[in-house]
């Protein structure tokens, strides 16, 4: 039934087929991975540019009115941590009152 000549033939075709999905696998790895960093890449960062424009918008709302100045200072020193950490070069100066514009002072 089995030659020893059509096993060889059977066993390099089967090495062949292992060794192409092999590197079929490892190409495919390689593009997964690129596409990965790529999307990591296009993400904007959530850093301190994204605290700094929050805490800027409850400003505004302060200096509209909306908020109270307490209301404000409470609202600041819960966001400068994320600032802080977002950003562990610059320190920003301490939460006390700010201020207020249009009101001469």
């Amino acid at each position: 039934m089995f030659s020893p000549e059509t096993s060889l033939r059977d066993l390099a075709g089967l090495a062949a087929i292992l060794v192409g999905g092999l590197l079929a696998l490892i190409v495919a790895l390689g593009a997964l991975q690129t596409w990965v960093r790529r999307a990591q890449q296009d993400q904007p960062e959530s850093g301190r540019g994204d605290w700094e424009n929050t805490l800027a918008g409850y400003k505004n709302l302060r200096d509209q009115g909306v908020l109270s100045e307490e209301e404000y200072r409470k609202i600041r020193t819960l966001v400068e941590p994320h600032v802080q950490i977002s950003d562990a070069g610059g320190v920003l100066p301490p939460a006390g009152p700010l201020p207020r514009k249009g009101n001469g002072g």
